[in-house]
């Protein structure tokens, strides 16, 4: 009897990588998932909404239940990446409208409700402003104590020489986008597993030419999807970085990573300085808030053969 699979919530704002991280998880087995939620990040909620429910549909998923949420940072006017993703966040690929309809309840309701259900057991990935998830752990207090654990894709670290920001030279965009909202969930005491530029920067996980080639010989739907969009990030750039998937990949393979432990705070006074993330020792005194697990390196060839083989047997 094999081993029962890991319920998952994906809080998401595809995004090339966010896409090619629901991708990797549609694909993998050891995962179910259960719940996507959308979040204003790389475009705006409409738009990251429907990019979501376009790639479910493709992919054969539309029974996932998807929900919209927060369409601006708890605090703060919302900015956008379409300069990066496209003028549609994902591409501009033309995938057919999805069929799935959007739960009428809020995001934040959703994702307590799917902690609640199986409480010690289930893990929440957010990938893109954490604004969701801090709304639901304003909402509902005991949220954090019924996750396993929250993956986040987030944070500049300065563990490695990759470790500086993306959208000022000290903060990466999820955590400048919200981060009164990252202050909230650092401090909850939720366990927390941090993936940072620190390792998403690392040129040997990131997708190439060659990598696009390999996908492209492939007749499957899935590699075609990748496969596009690979080819739109590489018109612009010489690598897809694959901030998102390396996320997910903490659950699916974590001896491709080393780790460091500590607590972590964000500055989120409006200065230069917004968004930039700190690693600091932990308080023996504390009890609130607890370690976090935060990527300090990753073997990038064996990531990347994870995930285009995944991609490559669909």
């Amino acid at each position: 009897m094999g081993a029962v699979a890991l319920s998952v919530a994906f809080d998401t704002d595809p995004g090339i990588d966010d896409a090619l991280a629901l991708i990797l998880a549609l694909r993998s087995t050891e995962l179910r998932l259960a719940l996507v939620t959308t979040v204003a990040g790389n475009g705006p909620l409409e738009m990251t909404t429907r990019n979501a429910v376009r790639v479910l549909e493709y992919l054969g998923a539309a029974h996932v239940p998807v929900a919209a949420g927060a369409a601006t940072p708890i605090r703060r006017p919302f900015h956008g990446a379409l300069g990066y993703h496209g003028p549609d966040a994902l591409g501009q690929l033309m995938l057919p409208e999805g069929r799935a309809q959007i739960e009428l309840r809020a995001a934040c309701d959703l994702l307590f409700d799917f902690a609640a259900a199986a409480p010690g057991e289930r893990t929440l990935i957010a990938t893109g402003p954490l604004t969701n998830v801090a709304l639901a752990f304003q909402r509902h207090e005991d949220m954090p104590s019924l996750l396993k654990e929250v993956v986040i894709m987030g944070g500049a670290f300065q563990l490695t020489r990759f470790g500086t920001g993306n959208q000022t030279p000290y903060a990466e965009f999820n955590i400048w986008q919200d981060p009164d909202a990252a202050h909230l969930v650092f401090r909850s005491g939720v366990p927390m597993t941090i993936v940072g530029l620190d390792v998403t920067n690392d040129p040997s996980s990131a997708l190439d030419a060659t990598d696009l080639a390999r996908l492209r010989e492939s007749n499957s739907r899935t590699a075609a999807l990748a496969s596009d969009l690979l080819e739109y990030a590489l018109r612009q750039h010489d690598y897809c970085f694959m901030h998102d998937p390396l996320a997910l990949a903490t659950i699916l393979d974590p001896s491709l990573f080393e780790f460091t432990e500590g607590e972590v705070d964000v500055v989120t006074r409006d200065d230069e300085e917004r968004g930039r993330t700190f690693l600091v020792p932990s308080a023996p005194s504390s009890n609130q808030r607890r370690t976090a697990r935060i990527a300090r390196s990753i073997d990038g060839p064996r990531f990347k053969e994870l995930f285009l083989s995944r991609v490559l047997e669909a």
